[in-house]
């Protein structure tokens, strides 16, 4: 078990939280709950209520549909901002392609970060609008 300094300096490494203040980053740890899949587990399934978001401590996933891959994450990436924020049916699997470590934060917790950590709020709204962006700029291509 890692210990809470060294959680901290793990999320200073992470870019959705790298302006962090560490007073915040101890928060988040506080609330965060880690995890391991091993090679082939499935992390989350399509269709199963998603409520959660994830930080790759190591290891490398794979978001997947009908056989295709949507997206792969690696060691220090996020993924499931949205679901944290709304929690709908996934509409994809999430897979470990080797064996990997994470955080988990759940939704609620997250929003309750969100409202004591201002920091942490302006950092999830500008992830967020950086994909709108980046999507956008894909499907106008």
């Amino acid at each position: 078990m890692r210990l809470t300094l060294e959680k901290v300096l793990i999320l200073k490494n992470v870019p959705l939280f790298a302006g962090i203040p560490e007073a915040a980053l101890s928060d988040i740890i506080a609330e965060a709950e880690e995890t391991a899949a091993m090679i082939g587990t499935d992390i989350v399934k399509e269709g199963a209520v998603w409520n959660d978001l994830y930080i790759i401590l190591q290891g490398q996933i794979r978001l997947h549909k009908d056989g295709k891959t949507v997206q792969e994450y690696n060691a220090l990436d996020v993924f499931g901002e949205l679901s944290a924020l709304d929690a709908a049916p996934a509409d994809v699997t999430v897979t470990a392609l080797e064996d990997t470590t994470l955080f988990k934060i759940p939704g609620p917790a997250l929003y309750r970060l969100m409202n004591e950590h201002k920091a942490l709020e302006r950092s999830i709204i500008k992830t967020l609008c950086q994909q709108i962006r980046s999507l956008r700029a894909q499907t106008q291509q």
